[in-house]
């Protein structure tokens, strides 16, 4: 299996377990943050949206610069423009990394604001931060759930509110 073969399988799989969190996320509590320092419920699910982006930023860039491109964090009215706005960014994603050619994945890659940088990797490196950001904000999101009494879906087996998934 090639690289993006890989990453492709990878983000299919994290984008399915990451669409039922997003069909609970409570768009009425927005702004509930877990503690004073927390992110806001909306501020995570927006970055979890937004990170199968990042496959397409990594093979189709050398670098994200804050410096250059502030970062203009969309709005969701409804729950139904979040998920179809995910479903737009897997998309662009996945197109993304089927058209790469294996060798652009060894290219390096900049995260930066000016003259501080952030993360200097390689681009299938990033790609795959992208998905580990995926799990640890998608758990992020499990801990806000439990504290607003929604039930927290499986990611990779049973959770309290689902005991039986297989």
């Amino acid at each position: 299996m090639t690289r993006k073969n890989q990453l492709m399988a990878q983000l299919a799989a994290e984008a399915k377990t990451t669409r039922t969190f997003l069909e609970l996320v409570p768009m009425d509590q927005a702004d509930f943050k877990a503690h004073e320092k927390s992110m806001r419920l909306m501020d995570i699910v927006l970055h979890v949206v937004e990170l199968p982006l990042w496959a397409e930023m990594a093979v189709t860039t050398d670098e994200l610069d804050f410096a250059k491109e502030p970062y203009n964090p969309k709005q969701f009215e409804t729950r139904e423009t979040m998920i179809t706005y995910f479903d737009e960014c897997v998309d662009k994603g996945m197109q993304a990394l089927d058209q790469a050619n294996d060798a652009v994945f060894d290219e390096n890659w900049v995260l930066r604001n000016g003259e501080s940088i952030y993360m200097s990797s390689t681009k299938e490196e990033v790609a795959r931060v992208a998905h580990n950001q995926t799990v640890h904000h998608r758990a992020q999101l499990g801990v806000y759930f439990r504290l607003l009494d929604i039930p927290v879906p499986p990611s990779y087996g049973p959770t309290a509110d689902f005991p039986d998934f297989v």
